[in-house]
């Protein structure tokens, strides 16, 4: 049985929590009768995942956000209403990371975007006091918008392999979309879907660190 020396996390939903709905429900608040068309008009740019590439600054993407309806929004209304997913991430989940990284080498892979990323470094030094976030609980961290792939594009786990020197065999990805996983297993990685009613916690504990006491092996999750 395969070794498991390499354990890449998903971000949102997985070790931080999102209300993927907020934003929409925040715009729509803002644009009234106004969002459908301009939804309509955004999405057909392409604009999210130019933007979660790296394909756009913040600015344009602010700004064509701001115009897209009547009326025009400012830069704190888009600002707020696109950061208002975040719940946050309780501190045992830290605790967690720094368990792991006792036995495993511990990677973050997010889709993410300028924006996102700003915040969550001022939610991490605001609410847990930390400044070095990435280095402190990672071994690497690889973000959309810095690297220029995204998620399910098998690119970005090959990325990420070369970049990390990592064999897929000795490596599994833990995301809360099957896509995401499905691209991550055709490339050799092990994946495991992490579904809302399963907490990060237990998944962890049972799959990487429960079979660590009395034996040594760590063999690929099932």
């Amino acid at each position: 049985m395969t070794l498991i020396q390499n354990i890449i996390f998903d971000f949102g939903n997985v070790l931080f929590d999102l209300d993927l709905g907020a934003t929409d429900r925040e715009l729509r608040r803002l644009l009234g009768d106004a969002y459908m068309p301009a939804r309509e008009k955004l999405m057909a740019t392409d604009i999210f995942r130019l933007y979660e590439v790296g394909g756009l600054s913040t600015d344009e993407f602010v700004d064509a956000l701001c115009r897209a309806g009547e009326p025009h929004l400012s830069t704190e209304q888009v600002a707020a209403a696109w950061n208002s997913i975040f719940i946050g991430m309780p501190r045992e989940r830290f605790d967690m990371l720094l368990r792991l990284r006792r036995h495993y080498s511990v990677f973050l892979l997010s889709n993410i975007n300028d924006l996102h990323a700003t915040w969550i470094d001022d939610y991490m030094a605001r609410e847990h006091g930390l400044s070095d976030f990435q280095t402190h609980y990672f071994d690497a961290v690889y973000y959309s918008h810095l690297i220029r792939l995204r998620k399910p594009d098998p690119d970005i786990y090959e990325y990420v392999l070369a970049d990390a020197e990592l064999l897929p065999g000795q490596s599994v990805f833990i995301d809360d979309l099957e896509p995401n996983v499905q691209a991550a297993r055709e490339l050799g990685i092990a994946g495991i879907l992490k579904t809302p009613e399963v907490d990060i916690l237990d998944l962890v504990e049972k799959t990487f660190l429960e079979p660590l006491t009395g034996n040594p092996s760590r063999t690929t999750p099932g």
